[in-house]
This record gives structure tokens, C-alpha cells and sequence, in this order.
């Protein structure tokens, strides 16, 4: 057996799901020049290594790469988020406590109303979930193999990411916001 195949295997089932507010959105043009930064509102119990998934996820976007059968060109690199970190974490701690997997959770909240609950003002977002017991690189590799996940994280409109893990629950929250406060 491959190690892709018994990855994706692993990886088992991931969701996409993405919104807009708005629909004239411009692409951003890559900015190899643009520095990353992590932010320094981080949820301290979030035990995932933000330096390495920006690397990750930035890498993927600085080259472009093929999602499915659609090639993605380069966009520009992504900033860290407290605000989608906390959202995020608090879904895949929710996912993991209530024994579900989904982008709804049972109460109906969704991807945007977690964002507003934890005060990111969005224009637009994505999110990725999936589950399973692995790192950083296990996880963004899933999602690479998994098209939509990929456009997600390809999706020039973006410019910034949180990731958290509870557990074997992992969320993606990427966002833009036309002012952030």
C-alpha cells in the first residue's frame, strides 16, 4: 500500500464548506514579499504548531499548485488569526465533546455565525474539518488531496487562516475582512 493511500485512508471523511458576503471580490496578487506573522492573540490550549501550518498552507499558495483537475496559480500568503484560531478550535472542541462531524453543529450554528461569535467581522470565510490522529503536515496533506479543501486554501480571496485541534478534531477558519479592527 502507498503511503498517499493509506493517508487518505486515515484522513477518512473531510467536508468543504465556503461563503461570501459579497461578490465583487478582486484577487489578491501574490506578494512573495508580504510577511507572515502569527498572531499574538493565540488560544493558549490550542496545541497546533502555527509556524509550521502557515508554512504549509503559505508554500502551497506561493507555487500554486492542482486541486483535482483545476490547476491553482500562486496567490498571496496568508496571516494568522487569533479570532479563526479561537472559532476554529472551539468547533473541532465541540465536533470532539458532542461525538459529531460537520459544519453544522447540533445547536445549528454554522461557520459564519462562529466567526461572529468570536468578533472576526468577515466579508467572506472557508472552512476545512477533518478528523484523525495526526500533525500538522498529515492534515494539510489531507486536505490537499481533497479538491475542494485545496481551492479553499487556494482561494486568492483569503487572507488570513486559524487552525485548532481538539482531540482528533481539526477546523481551518480562513477569512478576509476589508477593515480589520
Amino acid at each position: 500500500m502507498s503511503g498517499k493511500f493509506i493517508l487518505t485512508a486515515f484522513v477518512a471523511v473531510v467536508l468543504f464548506s465556503s461563503c461570501t458576503k459579497q461578490n465583487d471580490v478582486q484577487p489578491i496578487a501574490p506578494t512573495p514579499t508580504t510577511p507572515v506573522a502569527v498572531d499574538t492573540t493565540a488560544v493558549p490550549e490550542n496545541h497546533v504548531d502555527r509556524n509550521a501550518l502557515l508554512t504549509l498552507v503559505n508554500g502551497l499558495r506561493s507555487h500554486g499548485c492542482k486541486c483535482g483537475d483545476v490547476q491553482m496559480p500562486p496567490v498571496g500568503p496568508l496571516t494568522w488569526n487569533g479570532l479563526l484560531e479561537e472559532a476554529a478550535y472551539l468547533h473541532s472542541k465541540d465536533m470532539s465533546v458532542n461525538k459529531y462531524f460537520d459544519h453544522t453543529a447540533p445547536t445549528g450554528s454554522t461557520p459564519g455565525a462562529r466567526l461572529d461569535a468570536a468578533g472576526y467581522h468577515w466579508n467572506f470565510y472557508g472552512e476545512n474539518i477533518a478528523t484523525g490522529t495526526m500533525d500538522e503536515q498529515a492534515v494539510v496533506l489531507g486536505w490537499l488531496n481533497s479538491p475542494n479543501h485545496c481551492k479553499n486554501m487556494m482561494t486568492a480571496s483569503y487572507t488570513e487562516l486559524g487552525v485548532g485541534r481538539y482531540d482528533k478534531m481539526w477546523t481551518m477558519e480562513l477569512g478576509h475582512r476589508n477593515n480589520p479592527q
